[in-house]
């Protein structure tokens, strides 16, 4: 049976109408949300963002104001409900940082069929997901929370009770990856009510962005132009420094390499200062980018021979390595980081190691080397895992769970890729 809303199921041949609510626009989600209104015909595709944040509060945690320099709002139809207010955040980690009651009418005036909420981290979203069952609103759970990010003190009891009783309120589940399904599943969401809508990034443009650095002139002057030397094997790390992404533990782990090894370092924050303290005690060729916005990130990666990323369970997915992926470059990452069963097959895409074993890192940035310099071409295979956790991947996810929980038929308007995959 198909549940109803209060306008009734959908009729077999009519879009289904889908509402997104997220807090604010989102480098990584704005290109899907493109792909699903330019090539989706099952879907009529509704945005509601809470608000906009300013550059100041965008930057919180970068070590500078920013806005992103690709387009969050276009090529879709979206709403942002009202502009931000100062001492308001939109990230994760502040449940009362942004709260917009105007959601729930916002809602309402789109006339969804399904609605998509990635989670309850914001009151604004929690707010979304009670409108949407007051309404009689079908809701979608999309997020990337896993069972490591669980609290290890008293707080596990009431961390298990909340996430329990609020799972529970949204009728379907789109799993990002492994760990998230088995998170899904802890708390009792059913197999027949999940569907794979893997986290993805937009492959096309990072491929691209990162194929123009990579003959071998013009990767020389990539790596010159951040001061990097010819022949020395680079290990790059890219996002916030923060205790949580454990940046020191590849500074110590570079230590333990025998030279020629370099370190690029591409983002800011609140361990700048430690992590270049600890370059300079332990002798490590350190070399800074700061802060780089998306359109500049295709150069890094084509001067770079690895990412790594030593992360703690707080990456409960590492949009990153998707970036790299799709750049052609393996990845080292810890076992804590979210998208390691995913993406990483030791030996082909990077390699995995245990979280806070520095030694291990270093061997695992050794293995990724000698094959390397045995000749072996990571980029393939890179790029082909990339592929597998794309927009059509994650579309297709999509569309049959709406398909299932707003109407009774099967898919009529899926685009090739996307019949391909649900098949």
């Amino acid at each position: 049976m198909t549940r109803e809303t209060k306008a009734g199921a959908v009729p077999a041949m009519q879009p289904i109408r889908l509402t997104a609510i997220l807090t604010h626009p989102v480098q990584y989600y704005a290109p899907w949300f493109r792909h699903i209104a330019a090539r989706c015909r099952d879907i009529d595709l509704t945005v509601l963002y809470a608000t906009q944040p300013t550059a100041e509060q965008q930057g919180a945690g970068f070590g500078q104001p920013f806005q992103w320099d690709v387009p969050l709002t276009d090529g879709y139809r979206c709403r942002v409900l009202r502009p931000s207010r100062p001492g308001e955040s939109v990230h994760s980690d502040r449940f009362w940082g942004l709260d917009v009651p105007e959601i729930a009418s916002a809602i309402r005036e789109s006339r969804p069929h399904i609605a998509l909420i990635p989670g309850w981290h914001s009151v604004t979203l929690a707010r979304a997901l009670w409108a949407c069952r007051r309404q009689g609103i079908p809701t979608l759970y999309r997020g990337d929370t896993n069972l490591g990010t669980a609290p290890t003190d008293w707080r596990r009891w009431p961390w298990t009770l909340r996430t329990r009783l609020l799972l529970g309120r949204f009728d379907g589940y789109l799993s990002v990856g492994q760990h998230a399904r088995a998170y899904l599943r802890r708390f009792g969401a059913r197999d027949s009510l999940m569907w794979d809508a893997p986290h993805c990034i937009d492959t096309e443009f990072f491929g691209r962005a990162a194929a123009a650095h990579q003959t071998p002139e013009a990767r020389q002057a990539a790596r010159a132009a951040f001061g990097l030397p010819r022949s020395a094997f680079v290990a790059l790390f890219a996002g916030k420094l923060e205790p949580k992404k454990r940046p020191l533990d590849l500074v110590r782990a570079i230590a333990r390499m025998t030279p020629p090894v370099s370190l690029l370092m591409v983002g800011a924050g609140e361990l700048e200062a430690e992590c270049r303290a600890e370059a300079r005690k332990l002798g490590v060729e350190l070399h800074w980018a700061g802060f780089l916005n998306q359109t500049q990130l295709g150069r890094v990666y084509a001067a770079a021979d690895c990412l790594a990323l030593p992360s703690d369970w707080g990456e409960t997915w590492g949009l990153v390595v998707n970036e790299a992926l799709a750049s052609g470059l393996p990845c080292v990452v810890s076992d804590r980081v979210g998208c390691a069963p995913d993406l990483i097959t030791p030996g082909q895409t990077g390699e995995v190691f245990a979280a806070g074993d520095v030694a291990a890192l270093a061997r695992s940035l050794e293995r990724v080397r000698a094959r390397l310099r045995a000749g072996h071409d990571a980029v393939p295979a890179c790029r082909a895992r990339a592929e597998m956790y794309s927009f059509a991947a994650a579309t297709a996810g999509l569309v049959a769970a709406c398909v299932t929980l707003a109407r009774p038929h099967t898919v009529v308007g899926a685009t090739a890729d996307e019949e391909e995959i649900l098949t």
